[in-house]
């Protein structure tokens, strides 16, 4: 890779010489690729290991196109260029306007060196190491770039929505609207966002894509949404006064909808409050509820109950509930239910004169090696010396 370098920098606000070369060696040394400082259009203003020539109009524009590419998505995207170069770029801001961009470039055969064991550089974290470090600068907008990834993300959810119902067969919006409500239910009274935010996603999306233009149609749809919503949250504990005044303001809002673009942060806002409010009861309920989850494992501890059998008794999604479990209990579930048994197979030993096998099978033990293994770990004693011990006691 030939060296060259532009002595001319972007007027202010934006980048200084000094900022860029400083900028170059702390990336550089990472990344084996060339910089440069571009304007809009495009045209070169200050390189570091930039390749000589190449300064055509059509060049120009692939520069500005990554520039244009890196806001538009809110991160660097790779475009591959007919002179087997790789390039990608971050947008230099000022407020909201771009004032320029720093644009990264490769060689295919640098990318992927041949005669080496070497794997190839990770594009994906050097194009999130260039934004970052212009973010650190204040050389870009971060707000505005995380507000272009967060769109992106939920293009892509609704894509994704739309294609697995196409294979799922789905062809209305009731039909969907009946599959997909008593999943949102359950993951709102199981209190796992990230799913219920999923979900919310598909029901939108579907919502939107049967009903075209028919905005009268999709408000009444979300109407009775968050109808549903709102009686679950009271069911599961939320305050009722709380959620009747959120369920007011939600309709209201609602109502006075007039596009399409404003349903989508809407949406998402009643959903974050309700789950706000249901986790706030949460937090007030959770040692009842893993007090329930401890009665539960003693009246089992002869079964061959699991996680996720005792999380679905007090309707808590698996993870969520071992979470708590962890929080409130002060131990891992597996580590707790194990101690349970011991205790339980160490009251049996002490109090009846049934034989170990059985011991172990009513304290919830399958295999009898491994719970003399299990035994003697946690009490230091094997099952038979603790029996013949607390015998003598008794005797």
């Amino acid at each position: 890779m030939t060296k060259q370098s532009i002595p001319t920098q972007i007027p202010s606000p934006g980048m200084d010489r000094q900022t860029f070369l400083r900028l170059s060696r702390t990336y550089q040394t990472q990344w084996p690729v060339g910089l440069c400082v571009v304007q809009p259009d495009g045209k070169r203003l200050m390189s570091q290991r930039w390749w000589p020539g190449r300064d055509t109009i059509e060049h120009r524009d692939l520069l500005a196109f990554n520039v244009q590419e890196g806001l538009r998505y809110g991160e660097p995207t790779v475009s591959y260029c007919p002179d087997n170069r790789l390039y990608w770029a971050v947008p230099i801001m000022h407020n909201a306007r771009v004032i320029g961009g720093l644009v990264a470039g490769i060689d295919e055969d640098d990318l992927f060196p041949e005669g080496t064991d070497q794997p190839p550089l990770d594009l994906r974290l050097a194009c999130r190491q260039l934004r970052l470090m212009l973010e650190r600068e204040n050389l870009t907008n971060a707000a505005v770039l995380h507000q272009h990834r967060s769109s992106t993300e939920q293009e892509r959810q609704r894509a994704e929505a739309l294609h697995l119902l196409k294979l799922d067969g789905i062809a209305s919006v009731r039909q969907l609207y009946w599959r997909e409500e008593p999943r949102l239910l359950s993951a709102l009274r199981q209190g796992d966002r990230s799913e219920a935010r999923l979900i919310l996603n598909r029901i939108l999306t579907v919502i939107m894509h049967h009903a075209g233009e028919r905005f009268d149609l999709i408000k009444s749809f979300l109407m009775e949404l968050v109808a549903t919503v709102c009686r679950t949250a009271v069911e599961a504990g939320a305050d009722p006064e709380a959620m009747l005044g959120h369920n007011f303001q939600s309709m209201t809002a609602l109502a006075g909808f007039r596009s399409l673009e404003q349903l989508a942060p809407w949406l998402h806002e009643m959903l974050e409050k309700t789950m706000d409010a249901m986790s706030q009861h949460s937090s007030n309920t959770a040692p009842m509820v893993m007090a329930g989850a401890i009665t539960f494992m003693q009246e089992h501890l002869h079964e061959p109950i699991g996680r996720d059998e005792v999380a679905a008794q007090i309707s808590l999604s698996p993870s969520h509930f071992s979470r708590l479990f962890k929080q409130h209990v002060g131990h891992g579930f597996n580590q707790t239910l194990v101690r349970m048994r011991v205790d339980r197979a160490c009251e049996l030993l002490s109090r009846t004169t049934l034989p170990i096998g059985q011991i172990a099978e009513q304290a919830g033990f399958s295999d009898q090696g491994y719970f003399a293994k299990t035994f003697h770990k946690l009490i230091g004693q094997s099952p038979t010396q603790y029996k013949q011990a607390h015998s003598d006691k008794m005797s």
